[in-house]
């Protein structure tokens, strides 16, 4: 199969601005050149440029600007965790849950120079604010962790998205405001987000925290499902805090705060706190009192761009 490209002299090509990838050699100069969308002649391969990843990470609500020589945006965010559940005298506090997840990769061209970027408010146990929502413009966005269940879509409606049950089996898919058969794509419209936080202690040790992305909580009485989040608190008189979560460096979400640990003659041990989408652990269950729940993680907003020149 012939392939053709865009040819001619040199001093012809600087009167052009090639569009973005689109490649133009110089026929008396013999020299090869890709477009960005702006630079007028395109950029010359091997003539200098170098290929650069522009990461920008957002913590709060802000505006994205898009570095020069951009030719391809890559945006990952999640929405903002649940708090987690006070302890009682009689029981242990659940979890919190965590934000739902979405990406999305865009050619540089299609975005204008600025994006405004929302990064959800962290949400309480009992009393969920519309403000979970975390997006780049009217690109992308991903919901928080309340919706009714697990046949709500938590990410755009552009791409069809698996929305999976608490086992990680997919049992939905959600496309353009419609359910369907389970579906391949699963990057937009994730249930499981950064991690939920632990529960706390039923029986004395609060539950771990779970892994930024696994999506899994502490199962009550300290059956954890994965690792990685904040440690649960031990029992003893007075009921041990379970420690914060941190976050993942590679995907940039968050883990979930540990549970409280039981007050064996005081008060439970309160929940860890949760970053970045995370769900704060469960207060541990006390005699005199219960533990407080954990708050949540905020939404958060990662946007990596790859750069030439």
């Amino acid at each position: 199969m012939a392939l053709k490209l865009r040819r001619g002299v040199n001093a012809d090509r600087t009167g052009i601005t090639p569009e973005q990838g689109e490649p133009i050699y110089t026929t008396d100069t013999k020299k090869l050149y890709i477009g960005d969308g702006t630079t007028a002649g395109g950029v010359e391969v091997g003539g200098g440029g170098t290929l650069t990843v522009n990461t920008q990470d957002f913590t709060s609500s802000g505006t994205w600007t898009k570095p020069s020589n951009a030719l391809w945006v890559e945006v990952t965010m999640c929405g903002a965790g649940q708090a987690g559940q006070d302890g009682t005298t009689d029981n242990w506090g659940a979890g919190g849950s965590g934000g739902k997840i979405a990406s999305k990769t865009f050619a540089a061209a299609d975005l204008p120079s600025t994006v405004s970027i929302a990064c959800g408010v962290a949400q309480d146990f009992a009393n969920p604010s519309n403000d979970a929502e975390s997006s780049f413009g009217t690109y992308l966005y991903a919901g928080g962790p309340f919706g009714g269940g697990d046949d709500q879509a938590g990410g755009s409606t552009v791409e069809m998205g698996i929305i999976a049950n608490s086992a990680g089996v997919a049992e939905f898919t959600f496309a353009n405001g419609a359910y369907s058969n389970p579906g391949a794509d699963g990057r937009v419209g994730f249930w499981f987000g950064p991690a939920g936080g632990g529960s706390g202690g039923l029986s004395g040790a609060g539950g771990a925290g779970g892994k930024a992305s696994s999506g899994r909580t502490d199962g009550g009485g300290g059956t954890i499902y994965s690792g990685g989040g904040g440690a649960g608190g031990a029992s003893g008189t007075t009921g041990v805090a379970g420690t914060a979560g941190g976050f993942d460096t590679i995907t940039g979400f968050g883990n979930g705060g540990g549970g409280g640990g039981q007050g064996t003659s005081g008060a439970g041990g309160a929940g860890g706190a949760a970053v970045r989408g995370g769900g704060g652990g469960g207060g541990g269950k006390g005699t005199t009192a219960g533990g407080a729940g954990g708050a949540g993680g905020a939404g958060f907003v990662r946007v990596r761009t790859l750069c030439f020149g």
